[in-house]
């Protein structure tokens, strides 16, 4: 167990150390440094902390995509086939964050029961 995280954290090191970050966008750089974040969190409290970090990114995209839809939803005059194209952009990218908040929901239960587990023993 130790070596395997051992030889992971040192693949992810090799691995930023030899990339390019001005070649990844936001969204790459997040999703290396949360999982990053995930895979060194051992202790209880850092876990409770990482799980609590990724809960709140769940709800702020769980509220970005109300948001949407709510822009979706309502009327700003123009043309037709415009604000029907509008419309399902909008509602495409609701749902894409919907799934994103998802994901991060559930790894943050993982992590949640995981911090608790290793706490009773």
């Amino acid at each position: 167990m130790k070596t395997t995280k051992i030889i992971a954290t040192g693949i992810l090191a090799m691995g930023l150390a030899t990339a390019n970050l001005h070649a990844l966008d936001t969204s790459e750089r997040l999703e290396l440094l949360e999982s990053a974040m995930i895979e060194q969190a051992t202790t209880p409290a850092q876990k409770s902390a990482v799980s609590e970090y990724l809960a709140n990114i769940a709800k702020e995209k769980v509220e970005m995509a109300q948001a949407l839809r709510d822009r979706a939803g309502s009327t700003r005059g123009g043309k037709a086939l415009s604000q029907m194209n509008e419309k399902k952009e909008l509602l495409r990218r609701a749902e894409a964050l919907e799934k994103d908040a998802k994901k991060y929901q559930t790894i943050s239960m993982d992590l949640h029961s995981g911090s608790m587990q290793v706490a009773q023993n």
